[in-house]
């Protein structure tokens, strides 16, 4: 999410699950601005973190830690 998004967040969540739903197996919307992720995966209800230290990629990128420090 760019500083020009940051009054889009319905727009983009809508994005998100178009991706979802066009096939994408992992999305993550990271807003910088509130610290807070919300994580894509389909057949799954949108989850929501608040200030997380980092997210995963399992199953999906096995192994992958995103350190959100880089961002915030």
């Amino acid at each position: 999410m760019s500083r020009s998004d940051r009054r889009k967040l319905k727009i983009l969540q809508a994005k998100m699950a178009e991706y979802i739903d066009n096939g994408a197996q992992l999305g993550w919307l990271i807003d910088p601005f509130n610290k807070d992720v919300y994580i894509y995966r389909p057949g799954k209800s949108i989850r929501h973190l608040e200030n997380p230290a980092t997210i995963q990629g399992d199953p999906v990128l096995t192994g992958f830690t995103f350190q959100l420090s880089e961002i915030w």
